[in-house]
């Protein structure tokens, strides 16, 4: 698979060596403990030897292992994964896929970056990323230790570590083959995940438990409205700004890619309109806004103002005569900005910030651990107080259960990853690709004000991989990362 039409170099064949045993030596424990539990519990086997075989898939395909693990948190609901989990099921806590995908990512990532050329900041980064992951790890056994819910405490533990995917993307991007790969995974992730989005709403699918799937009857402040789409709302914005950065600075050749990359950005834009959700359609504008702003200069920028001025009004006219009930729903949502002062979810906010930053102050340097609660109510609303552990502000939820220091240091590599950086002779499409992580990367900062990003399992891979993009300009062509890790 490649993009952009062009065709990466053939990377080195290397023989073997005792130390590509590597997958089946990960691989052994869990086909041994299959063995053992087969006549107890067949479920339990049949887990065991999935987790067998994706270890194997890690190892020798990391770039379809990151792929699949992207698939499963942005695309799949959470009630879905945990059906198919070990151990696990409704309202109880297991092992989910997507949880040995990212272990075995990481254990190859584990193996392979020691043996990189990793540019000086792309190291750096990488060991603030261990150490978050370290810190994530320690606050888990905190929390348990302190009492609170172990499933809710794992939960989040769950979404934190997902992070860790930029640990596995670094290696694919220090190669231009397997770059090119991802590059492609990911804008079919995304064409996916548009469609699902519009499967939902389509296909009016109730809205889940776990809040992350389905249509939420109902929008605040509009007389027309008759719901909200729920699943992948986080995502959404990113699909479309990285689609856009793609097909407006060029570099994709191929006419197929850039369809797709087409197909993509009109899903991933229709499905974010339909959240009716102001944050989020802020956090597209706003990484719409960068791209434009530093993705091109002179002549070049211009006409991709104009381009995105005709296809906006285009877009509009289109609902105009095809969906005027959701133009309108998406006028007066627009129009309540400036109602915020009557508006109860703006009380409801400021209120929940208030409780989460006395439990900062109480624990500032060493967080509250994984699982922590608040307990409050809403007497104005009639809601009887009660504990809760989640924050719609992420910064002050990261802070609250991590501690400043470790909810800092994410958030730092998060807006110096956004700032500006050109690599000497980089080409178009290396260009756009990391301009557009950038503005995903600013978007979701914006967005994370009112809304908890990195508690969410279906963002937070997503954000560790637009971290290794924008931090990697011009992949080389070198030694093969797939073979890196078994190479000496």
């Amino acid at each position: 698979m490649t993009v952009g039409g062009l065709a990466g170099s053939r990377p080195p064949r290397l023989r073997w060596s005792a130390s590509k045993l590597w997958p089946a030596a990960a691989a052994l424990p869990a086909m041994l403990a299959a063995a053992l539990a087969a006549g107890r519990d067949p479920v339990l086997t049949v887990g065991l030897v999935a987790a067998a075989g994706i270890v194997v898939l890690a190892f020798r395909y990391p770039t379809a292992n990151l792929a699949v693990l992207i698939v499963l948190t942005a695309v799949l609901p959470y009630d879905l994964l945990n059906r198919l989990s070990v151990a696990g099921g409704t309202n109880t806590p297991g092992v989910l896929p997507s949880d040995v995908f990212l272990v075995a990512g990481l254990a190859w990532a584990a193996l392979t970056l020691p043996q990189l050329p990793l540019r000086r900041r792309q190291l750096w980064y990488a060991l603030a990323v261990t150490a978050f992951l370290v810190v994530v790890a320690a606050q888990f056994l905190h929390g348990v230790r302190a009492g609170y819910v172990v499933s809710v405490a794992g939960q989040e533990t769950r979404a934190l570590l997902g992070l860790g995917t930029c640990l596995i993307a670094l290696p694919l991007l220090s190669h231009r083959p397997t770059w090119r790969r991802l590059l492609g995974a990911l804008c079919v992730a995304a064409v996916l995940l548009g469609a699902w989005g519009l499967v939902q709403w389509f296909g009016n699918i109730g809205f889940g438990s776990s809040g992350d799937v389905g249509v939420r009857a109902g929008v605040r402040f509009t007389t027309t409205g008759i719901g909200q789409l729920q699943g992948g709302e986080f995502a959404y914005p990113v699909a479309v700004i990285g689609c856009f950065a793609a097909l407006a600075y060029g570099g994709v050749r191929s006419g197929w890619w850039r369809l797709l990359l087409a197909a993509g950005l009109l899903l991933n834009a229709l499905s974010c309109l339909l959240t009716f959700e102001r944050s989020f359609w802020l956090d597209a504008l706003a990484g719409l806004v960068f791209v434009l702003l530093f993705a091109a200069k002179g002549r070049r920028r211009i006409g991709m103002l104009a381009a995105t001025g005709a296809a906006a009004a285009v877009a509009l006219v289109a609902l105009a005569l095809f969906a005027p009930v959701i133009l309108t729903t998406a006028q007066q949502r627009l129009s309540s900005i400036g109602s915020y002062a009557s508006d109860d979810s703006v009380r409801y906010r400021v209120e929940e910030s208030g409780f989460v930053i006395a439990r900062i102050h109480a624990h500032p340097l060493t967080g509250s651990g994984m699982g922590a609660t608040i307990f409050w109510g809403q007497p104005w609303a009639q809601v009887p107080p009660a504990s809760r552990n989640y924050s719609h502000d992420g910064y002050f939820w990261l802070a609250w259960k991590v501690g400043v220091p470790a909810a800092g240091l994410i958030v730092a590599l998060m807006a110096l990853a956004v700032l500006p950086m050109r690599s000497r002779d980089e080409d178009p499409l290396s260009f756009a690709v990391r301009r557009g992580a950038q503005g995903a990367l600013l978007g979701l900062l914006v967005a994370t004000i009112t809304f908890p990003s990195f508690s969410q399992l279906g963002i937070s891979p997503v954000i560790g991989v637009l971290l290794a993009i924008a931090m990697s300009p011009q992949p080389a062509v070198g030694q093969r990362p797939e073979a890196a890790s078994s190479a000496r």
